[in-house]
């Protein structure tokens, strides 16, 4: 029948299928307002929960990156033992000594002769040995660190941004549902009435039936457009369901935590068509996406200045001070009170002199990058002064639609029902019921679709207008 594709249709546009369990609300739950939903959704959302924690990891990194050139400070502390002191041989100094003083002296010639170069084992040092040291490094100067500086606080604006991008993917995906879900309980309550009534129909035809007053056919059209139409209000009652599931995913509710909203489509429309965002004048910097696009071309801008930096000289001074204690036994070790100690400072200055072009060529690399972020730029900002005025030209084209089509609406509803007493009265038939039942449907889901559409573009000239 063609009742029942029209169904199918008006099924299809509205309610997209989202696998999500079912949920069964009560007058008890809690009820939230768009605006109670958006807040909930900014401290509960999984996505922004972790662009919170981006920008910590950003505030680690750029106080990690300033800790660089703060003084660096270390100490150690070593025990050797040497069960084997090292050995080493030394030329054979004392017997020539001696030989000479036995010859000279008491004139004694000795019995062994004089070996030239003779060498001795010697072992030189402590079987025990304990030292400790302290150093302490300070950045004089360093181009590549100054720009780095900076480099960390873009980085940390880059993932505030972020944060500010993922806050408004989360109020629009919410206001979608949320006005999805207002469609939604509108078309229940609007399935629902024409239920009844074909209900009550049918039993009234049912029982002019007995009395052989209309042909069968009439009563079996009847029943079926009735269990057409309770079949898809069955349909839209767990399509509601489903979507208040996706909405308390989106929001951030626990997936079994109970949920209502306020608001009727009524007032949903009235306050978009009342809405003054045609009038409001665009400012592109407020575009987040085009802020993000600012921030990696100056990310890029900070990449060349860092690799000019290596062509400067960098600067640092360190300083270091050590004991040390020796000994051949571990208890003399511990009353020994002698610490011999070692001292040293002084500046250490790393100039760059040649790199065979290679810096010059990483120079040239940034200086492109940078060019070609420029001209993403510029393109960005021109696609997006392009999309905000096609997307008005959009809103005011669906609002004008949505006006007509609700008009539609309302007359074809006006003729259903006029159609249905006339039914009642037996002046009208059966098929001329359900054309009308099917004009009805089908100017309801051009309605549907068209308000559909008008929220969409609504919501996306917010978005764009950073407004929502």
């Amino acid at each position: 029948m063609k009742i029942n594709k029209i169904l199918k249709v008006f099924l299809f546009v509205f309610l997209p299928i989202i696998s999500f369990g079912q949920n069964n609300l009560t007058d008890s739950v809690q009820s939230y307002s768009l605006t109670d939903l958006k807040e909930y959704a900014i401290e509960h959302s999984y996505d922004i929960q972790n662009a919170d924690l981006d920008i910590r990891k950003a505030k680690a990194q750029k106080w990690e990156t300033t800790a660089i050139g703060l003084p660096q400070i270390s100490g150690s502390a070593e025990y050797q033992n040497f069960p084997d002191i090292p050995t080493q041989l030394m030329p054979n100094f004392i017997a020539p000594a001696v030989y000479d003083v036995n010859t000279n002296a008491f004139g004694l010639t000795p019995l062994a002769p004089l070996q030239a170069g003779d060498k001795f084992p010697v072992q030189f040092g402590s079987k025990h040995n304990v030292d400790w040291k302290l150093s302490a490094t300070q950045l004089v100067f360093s181009g590549e660190y100054i720009v780095g500086l900076k480099a960390s606080k873009i980085y940390l604006s880059l993932s505030e941004q972020a944060k500010e991008k993922n806050i408004l993917s989360v109020k629009e995906n919410v206001e979608k549902t949320f006005y999805l879900i207002i469609v939604t309980e509108e078309s229940i309550n609007i399935l629902d009435s024409v239920y009844q009534n074909m209900k009550s129909l049918y039993n009234d035809m049912s029982a002019v039936l007995k009395q052989g007053l209309i042909e069968e056919t009439d009563v079996q059209q009847l029943e079926l457009n009735m269990q057409t139409t309770e079949n898809s209000l069955i349909s839209f009652k767990k399509q509601k369901d489903l979507l208040y599931k996706l909405l308390k995913f989106q929001a951030g509710f626990s997936y079994d935590a109970p949920l209502k909203i306020t608001g009727n489509l009524q007032d949903a429309v009235g306050e978009i068509e009342e809405s003054h965002i045609l009038t409001e004048d665009f400012n592109i910097n407020q575009n987040v996406d085009y802020k993000l696009m600012q921030i990696q071309e100056n990310l890029s801008d900070l990449s060349l200045q860092r690799e000019k930096t290596k062509y400067l000289p960098s600067i640092a001074a360190f300083y270091s001070y050590s004991k040390k204690a020796m000994s051949d036994s571990v208890n003399s070790l511990k009353e020994n009170e002698n610490w011999y100690p070692t001292s040293l400072w002084g500046i250490q200055i790393n100039v760059p002199i040649f790199s065979s072009g290679q810096r010059y060529a990483k120079v040239k690399q940034a200086q492109f990058d940078l060019e070609q972020k420029h001209n993403l730029k510029l393109k960005t900002e021109q696609a997006i002064l392009l999309d905000n005025a096609q997307t008005k030209t959009d809103y005011q084209t669906a609002l004008n639609t949505v006006r007509n089509n609700s008009e539609n609406r309302y007359l074809a509803e006006k003729i259903y029902k006029n159609t249905l007493i006339k039914y009642r009265e037996g002046t009208a038939s059966s098929i001329e019921l359900t054309q009308m039942q099917t004009q009805y449907f089908q100017s309801l889901s051009k309605y549907y679709q068209s308000l559909n559409d008008l929220i969409d573009k609504h919501i996306k000239l917010k978005k764009m207008m950073n407004l929502l």
